[in-house]
């Protein structure tokens, strides 16, 4: 039994000793994929070829293509990634194979490997960039050993865009409750995205559902917009409602001054009827009140009476009461009143003028010097920043007043100065005593 227990330790030993030298094997593993993009005919897109490395393995070489359809896609150039320091891609017919060793002497968890510029020749649809990695040698680490490489594929998506989008009905009428379908027409027919949708202009009058149901609401028009990528098409709707009635516009009582006016109108029931019935308006009494055609009341003569509009069969009654306009005693009385305010005005303006010519303080009032100096107003001018040549010619008459006055100056102080006068008044009263 102690030989039985002894045994089992050691195969479990073994069994674990072995399994930490199978597990590893899986984690010297890479793998290359390619993005995916999408452009319509006749665009250039570019594809990257990439490389994960979850198992952390330095790499040193490797060896990665990329295989297009040359019917679908042109290559126009290749470019090394952020991980090659040397490398060149060779290019065929088919395919752009890329050979080179990595500038990390590290572990890299990813990057690019290289990306290649295409352009689109397909019409629409898909087309698929196949990544192939080298074996053996050709996907090595830095101690030369070899790595399994594994691989996704990319794609460029074509998308083919809308040039137009038509409706089956331009123009519809409808009465209030009634439906219509709108059926959208997208070209070309194998668009990439042909979804299409629908607005309202007044969802009041008329409203659309997301598949183009239009239901009528209210009376009146509405523009429907169907859109399909930047492509769009227009609907106008007509929502006609019965008229089952009129009624009165404001109060049913009116007043009105003899000889004045008074406008009258009448309001469709329901209130968005889309009918449109004449209308004709009579007075009961003509020497009270008269109506025209469009609904003007004149009062005539004082009193009351009723003025009828008729619409389709449809009658409503305004009851019109005629006063009394203005008398000519009542002109007389605001006429005498006007010109006792006037008096009134005229007698506190004089007694206002007269109050303020006297003076208001004991002070005594001194008369202002208007009188300006010449050089005050010369001054004045100089300091005139909009004349500028008035400016220029007063510094110059300052400059030669200045210089005169100065030699004016220097000659008095001179002649006083040397003894001139002196001398002369000493001969003149020498030639008096002879």
């Amino acid at each position: 039994m102690r030989k039985t227990s002894k045994f089992m330790a050691i195969l479990s030993a073994f069994i674990i000793l072995v399994s930490m030298f199978v597990i590893p094997s899986n984690a010297a593993s890479v793998k290359y994929y390619a993005t995916s993009v999408s452009g319509q005919k006749g665009d250039t897109v570019t594809i990257s070829v990439k490389v994960t490395n979850s198992s952390k393995v330095k790499l040193s070489g490797v060896l990665v293509s990329l295989v297009y359809n040359s019917s679908e896609l042109q290559y126009i150039s290749c470019s090394s990634g952020s991980l090659i320091m040397l490398g060149e891609p060779t290019v065929n017919n088919s395919a752009v194979k890329f050979a080179g060793l990595l500038n990390h002497k590290q572990s890299v968890n990813g990057g690019t490997i290289f990306t290649a510029k295409f352009k689109i020749l397909k019409d629409s649809g898909t087309s698929t960039l196949k990544v192939t990695a080298g074996t053996g040698g050709d996907n090595i680490d830095y101690s030369g050993n070899p790595v399994t490489a594994t691989t996704s594929n990319g794609t460029v998506t074509i998308v083919k865009n809308i040039t137009g989008i038509s409706l089956n009905k331009t123009s519809v009428t409808l009465k209030k409750g009634e439906t219509s379908n709108l059926v959208a027409t997208v070209t070309p027919s194998d668009a990439t995205n042909k979804t299409v949708t629908y607005t309202s202009s007044d969802k009041y009058v008329a409203k659309v559902s997301s598949n183009g149901t239009i239901t009528a609401v209210g009376g009146g028009t509405a523009t429907i917009t169907a859109k399909a990528g930047t492509k769009t098409a227009t609907c106008k709707v007509t929502v006609n409602v019965a008229q089952t009635g009129i009624t009165l516009s404001g109060n049913s009582s009116k007043t009105v001054a003899q000889g004045s006016t008074l406008k009258l109108k009448v309001a469709k029931v329901p209130a968005d009827a889309t009918d449109n019935f004449a209308t004709t308006w009579t007075s009961a009494d003509k020497n009270i009140a008269t109506v025209s055609s469009n609904g003007t009341v004149t009062g005539v003569a004082l009193g009351t009476t009723t003025i009828t509009a008729t619409q389709n069969g449809w009658t409503v009654t305004y009851k019109i009461t005629v006063t009394e306009k203005a008398t000519e005693s009542s002109t007389e009385e605001s006429s005498t009143e006007e010109s006792t305010t006037e008096s009134t005005t005229e007698s506190t303006t004089e007694s206002t003028t007269e109050s303020t010519t006297l003076p208001t303080t004991t002070e005594p009032v001194t008369k202002p010097n208007n009188k300006v100096n010449f050089f005050q107003s010369i001054w004045a001018e100089i300091n005139d920043e909009n004349n500028k040549v008035t400016k220029l010619y007063h510094y110059a008459v300052m400059v030669m007043v200045a210089v005169i006055v100065g030699a004016i100056a220097s000659t008095v102080t001179y002649l006083v100065t040397s003894g001139y006068y002196k001398g002369k008044l000493k001969r003149k009263d020498n030639e008096s005593q002879e």
